[in-house]
C-alpha cells in the first residue's frame, strides 16, 4: 500500500476507536468487544431523528467537552407500501434537490458529485437513483457520540495537538506538561463547515492536488519541515485567527480547501474544464454550536395500506391507473368481461390458458380470505400480467376509456413534479376516504361534524340540541362552501429523516465576498454509515405516530360557479367532474412552482389546476390559523394534505408526542367560533392592508405559515381567492380582479 506524502501509513477505516476524524467518510465495523461501543445519548425519538441525529457536533453529556454524534443500529420493520412512500419522498426531495443545486452554473458545469451523496444517484449517469440496499429504516431511540473534534489546544501557550483517531487519543493521552509548564488542554471549539457536508478539525494542514492520480493528498508539515504549531486566537473574529509554526515562525490564515470539492473541480480544471475560484473551495471556520453547521433534511405523511397508492404509477400499469382514475371520476369505461375472455381465448386455441387464470382468481380469493397482504399483491400482480399479455398480443381487445385525454395524461405524468401531480393525489385521496373515513365511521375514529358523537359534541343523543347544532354549524359550511367535514381521531403520520447538509439549509448557498454574493450548489449528504459488518447502510430514521385531523371537502358545484365567475379556462360543464378535466389539462406546476411566483416573469395565465390549487391552498391556510387560535397549538405545528382534484384538503397536528386531543376539544368548545373566524370579512383582510394586496394578497401578517410548514412554499396562495381582490402576482398586470369564493354570487 502506498504512503501518502505526509509519510504517515493510511489510517485504517475500521470502528468508531480507529476512524479519522477529519471527513469521516467511511462506515462502521462492529467493535470485537461490546465495551467499545459509544457511549449513548438520552433523548426524545423525534429529537435523535433531528436535532441530535448523526453528524450533529454537540456539547458532551455533562458539558465536559464536544463530541459527534454517532449511528448505532436498531432496525424498524415497516410494511411494504409505507416503506415505498418513504423511499418515493427521498427521491422526490433528492430529485427537487438536484435541480436547484444544479441550477447555480449553466448547464453541465456542476457535477453532480457537488449536489448530491453519491448514495442518491447514479454516479454513470447523473441521475437521481435511490439503491434501497444502501439504507435502512431505523428507529431513532438510540444514538451514540464520540469525542469530536480531536485538536486541543493549551490555554497557557497555545500550542496545538491533533490526534488521527479516538483509539490514537486513547493509546497516547495528551501530556499532562506542556513545555516548561503544566498543560491545560481544552477542544478546540471552533470547526471547518463547508457546503459539500464536510467538517473537519481547525487543523494547520493542508491539502495540494497530484496530477499524477487526479487525487487530493493531505499536508501535515510546514514549509520547514516541523509539524509543531499553536493557534493564535485571542482575536474576537476568525479572519485575525493564526496557526503560527512554532519551529519557523511562519504565520498561516485560517484557509484551508475542502478535500472533496477541491479534488473534483481541480481535476475538471486540469482536464480542461472551468476555472474555478477559491472562495468555491475553502472551507469556513465556524463555531462548533452554529447552526448553521448541521441542517438535517426530513420528510412526512399519511400512511395508506393500499398498495395502489404507489404501485399504480408504476410503468408497468398504466392501464390499470387509467381505469382506476376512470372509475374516481365516473368516465365510461368498457372493459372486457371474463366471458368474452374466455371465448377469445378458446377460439384461439389457448384453453389451457383460461384454465391457468381461473386458478389464479382462486388463490387470489382465497388470500383475501385469509388476509395475507403478500399473497393479495402476488395474485393480483399475476393476474394483472397475465391479461396485459393478452391484450399486448392482440388475442383479447383491451376495454375503452371513453376520454382519450384521461389515458394520455396517465402516459405522460411522469415529468410531473411529485408534490403537485393531481394524479398520484387523486389515488392518495381514494385511499384516504376509504382507509381513514369510511372505515373508520362506524367505529367512531372518524366523526362528521353533521353527527357528532357524545365525545365531540354535547348535542349527541338529544335531538332538540343536534337540530339547534346543525342548523348553527350547516349554514356556516354552506358559506364556506364545504360540503363535508370530518374529524379523524389517529390519522397515521409517518416522519422520516434520512441526510443533512451544512452551512446552508437549502441547495444553493450565497457566499458573500468582496462585496459580490457568489452562489454555491450545497450537497445533500445521507446520514453516516451504521455499524454493520461488511455493508454499507445508512440510516433513514422513522418515527410514527397517530394525531388527529380534519377533513374538509368543497361543493362541486360551488367551486364551479367561483371558476365560472373568474373566467377559468376548461371550467367543465355540469355532469363532469371538476377533477376530470382538471387532470385532463394539467400543465407541470414545476418543483419550484417557478410560473407562479411574480410577475417579471412575463405573466402566466389562468388554468383551472392553478385555479383550484390556489382555492384549496388560501382556505386551507385561513382555517390552519383559525385552528391554531383556538386550540392552542401553534400554526408552525400543523401541516396541510391538498387533494385539488377532488377538492378536498387534510389539516392534521404534525409533532410526534402523545396526541392530547387539542382539535377535538376546539370543536367541542369553539365549533361555530371556529367556522366564523375562517369567513369573518376582518379576518380576511391584512394588518399591512393595501400593501399586501398590492402584492399578491399573502404575507407573514396574514395567511402565509413558515415555509417548511406550507407544501407549497406559501406559493399559489392569496387571501383575495376567499374575499375578493386583485389577481394574483404571477398573473399579467391586465389580468381581471378575482371574486371571492365568499363572495354571495358563488352561492347562487
Amino acid at each position: 500500500m502506498s504512503r501518502p506524502p505526509n509519510g504517515r501509513p493510511p489510517q485504517r477505516d475500521g470502528g468508531w476507536r480507529d476512524r479519522r476524524p477529519a471527513a469521516i467518510r467511511g462506515g462502521f465495523e462492529p467493535p470485537a468487544n461490546p465495551d467499545l461501543e459509544p457511549p449513548k445519548m438520552v433523548r426524545s425519538r423525534i429529537q435523535l431523528a433531528t436535532s441530535y441525529a448523526p453528524g450533529v457536533l454537540l456539547t458532551w453529556e455533562g458539558g465536559k467537552g464536544i463530541c459527534r454524534s454517532v449511528p448505532i443500529r436498531k432496525p424498524v420493520q415497516v410494511d411494504r407500501t409505507t416503506e415505498n412512500q418513504i423511499f418515493d419522498g427521498v427521491r422526490e426531495f433528492a430529485e427537487n434537490w438536484q435541480s436547484r443545486a444544479l441550477s447555480v452554473r449553466p448547464a453541465g458545469e456542476v457535477a453532480p458529485a457537488l449536489a448530491l451523496d453519491s448514495d442518491f444517484y447514479n454516479v454513470r449517469t447523473g441521475q437521481v437513483e435511490i439503491d434501497r440496499q444502501h439504507f435502512e429504516t431505523t428507529d431513532p431511540s438510540v444514538v451514540g457520540y464520540v469525542p469530536y473534534p480531536l485538536m486541543f489546544q493549551c490555554g497557557v501557550c497555545s500550542r496545538i495537538r491533533e490526534f488521527a483517531s479516538v483509539e490514537e487519543l486513547d493509546r497516547q493521552p495528551l501530556p499532562r506538561r506542556c513545555g516548561d509548564h503544566d498543560g491545560r488542554w481544552a477542544q478546540v471549539d471552533v470547526v471547518y463547515a463547508h457546503w459539500s457536508g464536510s467538517i473537519e478539525p481547525l487543523s494547520p494542514s493542508g491539502y495540494r492536488f497530484d496530477p499524477a492520480d487526479s487525487r487530493v493528498h493531505r499536508i501535515d508539515v510546514c514549509t520547514c519541515g516541523a509539524r509543531n504549531y499553536s493557534l493564535r486566537n485571542g482575536a474576537p473574529v476568525f479572519s485575525e485567527w493564526r496557526f503560527v509554526c512554532n519551529e519557523c515562525g511562519v504565520a498561516k490564515e485560517l484557509k484551508k480547501p475542502d478535500h472533496d470539492t477541491y479534488e473534483i473541480l481541480e481535476a475538471d480544471r486540469q482536464a480542461g474544464g472551468r476555472q474555478y475560484e477559491f472562495i468555491e473551495v475553502n472551507m469556513l471556520p465556524v463555531s462548533y454550536r452554529a447552526n448553521s453547521a448541521f441542517y438535517p433534511q426530513r420528510g412526512n405523511f399519511i400512511e395508506f395500506r393500499n398498495a395502489d397508492v404507489v404501485d399504480l404509477l408504476t410503468e408497468g400499469r398504466r392501464f390499470d391507473l387509467s381505469r382506476a382514475l376512470a372509475r374516481i371520476y365516473d368516465v365510461p369505461f368498457a372493459e372486457p368481461s371474463d366471458a368474452d375472455i374466455e371465448a377469445a381465448l378458446r377460439n384461439a386455441g389457448r384453453t389451457t390458458e383460461w384454465e391457468d387464470y381461473q386458478d389464479l382468481v382462486d388463490m387470489l380469493r382465497r388470500a383475501e380470505e385469509r388476509g395475507s397482504e403478500e399473497g393479495i399483491l402476488r395474485w393480483r400482480g399475476a393476474i394483472t400480467q397475465a391479461r396485459e399479455t393478452w391484450y399486448e398480443s392482440g388475442v383479447v381487445e383491451r376495454g375503452q376509456i371513453q376520454s382519450p385525454a384521461l389515458v394520455r395524461a396517465a402516459l405522460n405524468r411522469e415529468g410531473w413534479a411529485r408534490r403537485y401531480d393531481p394524479i398520484r393525489l387523486a389515488l392518495q385521496h381514494s385511499a384516504f376516504v376509504e382507509e381513514h373515513i369510511a372505515e373508520r365511521l362506524p367505529v367512531f375514529e372518524a366523526v362528521d361534524v353533521m353527527t357528532p358523537d357524545a365525545q365531540l359534541s354535547d348535542v349527541a343523543g338529544d335531538p332538540t340540541a343536534l337540530a339547534r347544532y346543525r342548523g348553527t354549524i350547516g349554514p356556516l359550511l354552506d358559506t364556506m362552501g364545504v360540503q363535508r367535514m370530518v374529524l379523524i381521531r389517529g390519522l397515521p403520520i409517518c416522519e422520516f429523516s434520512f441526510g443533512y447538509s451544512r452551512v446552508s439549509s437549502g441547495p444553493i448557498y450565497q457566499r458573500e465576498t468582496q462585496g459580490r454574493s457568489v452562489s454555491m450548489p450545497v450537497r445533500l449528504k445521507a446520514f453516516d454509515t451504521l455499524p454493520i459488518q461488511g455493508a454499507r447502510k445508512h440510516p433513514i430514521y422513522v418515527t410514527r405516530q397517530r394525531n388527529e385531523a380534519l377533513y374538509f371537502r368543497l361543493d362541486e358545484a360551488k367551486v364551479r360557479r367561483w371558476l365560472e365567475l373568474n373566467q377559468v379556462p376548461d371550467t367543465p360543464p355540469a355532469g363532469v367532474h371538476i377533477g376530470q378535466l382538471l387532470i385532463e389539462t394539467y400543465q407541470d406546476f414545476g418543483p419550484f412552482l417557478e410560473d407562479y411566483k411574480d410577475r417579471e416573469r412575463g405573466g402566466t395565465p389562468r388554468s383551472l389546476g392553478a385555479y383550484v390549487y390556489l382555492l384549496l391552498h388560501s382556505l386551507a391556510h385561513q382555517l390552519m390559523h383559525s385552528l391554531a387560535d383556538l386550540s392552542g397549538l401553534d400554526a408552525d405545528g400543523l401541516g396541510e394534505h391538498l387533494f385539488p382534484a377532488d377538492l378536498a384538503f387534510v389539516l392534521y397536528r404534525k409533532g410526534m408526542t402523545p396526541d392530547l386531543g387539542n382539535i377535538s376539544a376546539m370543536w367541542r368548545n369553539h365549533a361555530e367560533d371556529y367556522l366564523r373566524r375562517a369567513i369573518d370579512p376582518r379576518l380576511l383582510r391584512c394588518g399591512s392592508g393595501s400593501l399586501c394586496d398590492a402584492r399578491g394578497g399573502a404575507c407573514p401578517a396574514c395567511i402565509m405559515v413558515s415555509e417548511t410548514t406550507c407544501v407549497a412554499s406559501n406559493q399559489l396562495l392569496s387571501r383575495a381567492a376567499l374575499r375578493g381582490g386583485p389577481a394574483p402576482n404571477w398573473e399579467a398586470a391586465t389580468a381581471p380582479p378575482i371574486v371571492g369564493f365568499f363572495d354571495p354570487r358563488v352561492r347562487t
